[in-house]
């Protein structure tokens, strides 16, 4: 890490007072015993609430275990105010007097924790860790600027990502918008126009051997269609391969999950991966002659059919899964086979469209993501001078 070679660095023992030794943690089967407005504050933030503050002054607070330290742009510390609870997989900070709390907060999200932050299962900054962190310590005006100057970008940064945040969600409602149209025609069954069909159970018998086939499971069915990155197999038994062997054009409905918005989630078969069956968890539906598989995959994916999966799939016991049975009672809109060509070809263009869309927002995305790192680092090094200059300079440091 590069600092400034006219600042003095000085270990984070020496700059802050740690008031580790006064946090308390308290089980959430406790804390609602104990309810009340106090925030409750853990390795990443708000945790919960609580009936009275153990804290009570402007403090930061960084990660013990828990936080996302190998992620260079995921923040690690956080600022409170006023009455607080901490519990024990945060450190408490105080800011001393040769301290700019935002600074020291701000260092402490940039700083590399490669080194510092050990552990097998999960990452943990002791406090002995903790103490040798180094910290820059420029002059108390010299840190107000740079916090100035670094939280102008960053507030110009984090506009730029609410708008490509929000130009990713209007691409996604276009694409809905166009699923909604393709509602039309006199709604039927959903068994007298496609064949349903359930999977193969995973057991230990079915563990590959001489008759191994590809198999795709839940994971392989996303709200953005197939994800064939990470194909299993399974062993089939007689004519089961003939029975359950998936055609281009089948739809796959995924029959349960933990989000009741994910449930009956579906995907088109593309027929890329020869002698595939699917497992249990999905569905197969199969159209008949009078539906085109592009169509019923458009209908499938609309807004008004997730609001009804969702509901179908409800049940007493508060679990949401669909069935065969659930399947076969559905009922959807079928036009003409012209006008299905018509849909079809609209929704194609439609994503075609988005999927575009898509690839140059996640290009800005990562842009954006390298700037605001490339921010930090001039931060910390002494380069940001709140001037024109500074852009130049950071898309320098971010490689953009």
């Amino acid at each position: 890490m590069r600092f400034n070679h006219g600042w003095p660095v000085k270990r984070l023992q020496d700059v802050v007072e740690i008031l580790d030794h006064r946090r308390v943690p308290v089980k959430a089967s406790e804390r609602a015993l104990r309810a009340g407005t106090v925030p409750y504050y853990g390795a990443t933030g708000l945790a919960g609430t609580i009936d009275e503050p153990i804290f009570d002054e402007p403090l930061v607070l960084l990660g013990e275990d828990g936080a996302p330290f190998l992620d260079p742009y995921k923040p690690k510390a956080y600022l409170i105010d006023g009455p607080a609870w901490v519990n024990n997989h945060a450190h408490v900070l105080r800011a001393g007097p040769l301290l700019n709390r935002k600074f020291i907060r701000y260092y402490l999200d940039y700083f590399d924790y490669r080194g510092f932050a050990n552990g097998t299962t999960r990452l943990k900054l002791t406090q002995a860790a903790m103490k040798a962190i180094p910290v820059p310590v420029p002059s108390l005006q010299h840190q107000r600027q740079i916090v100035d100057i670094l939280e102008d970008h960053i507030s110009r940064l984090d506009a730029a990502a609410s708008y490509l945040d929000a130009a990713t969600r209007r691409s996604e409602m276009y694409v809905a918008c166009h699923a909604s149209r393709a509602r039309s025609g006199t709604e039927l069954p959903l068994d007298e126009i496609a064949v349903i069909q359930g999977g193969i159970q995973k057991q230990q018998r079915r563990a590959p051997g001489e008759h191994a086939f590809p198999f795709l499971r839940v994971a392989n069915v996303t709200a953005n269609g197939l994800d064939l990155q990470e194909i299993h197999k399974i062993e089939l038994f007689g004519a089961e391969l003939d029975r359950l062997r998936l055609r281009k054009g089948d739809l796959l409905v995924v029959e349960g999950n933990g989000s009741p918005s994910q449930i009956g989630r579906a995907a088109m078969w593309d027929g890329s991966i020869e002698d595939c069956v699917h497992q249990n968890h999905l569905i197969r539906v199969r159209p008949k002659h009078m539906l085109l598989p592009e169509y019923l995959e458009a209908v499938w994916n609309s807004p008004e059919n997730r609001r009804t999966l969702t509901a179908v799939s409800s049940s007493s016991s508060g679990l949401h899964t669909l069935s065969v049975g659930k399947l076969k009672r559905l009922r959807l809109p079928v036009p003409s086979l012209a006008e299905q060509e018509k849909v079809a070809s609209r929704l194609i263009d439609a994503r075609a469209s988005r999927a575009r869309l898509v690839h140059q927002l996640a290009a800005e995305m990562a842009r954006t993501r390298q700037l605001r790192r490339a921010v930090f680092a001039a931060a910390f090094s002494g380069e940001l001078t709140g001037t024109n200059t500074d852009i130049g300079r950071l898309e320098e440091l971010a490689g953009v």
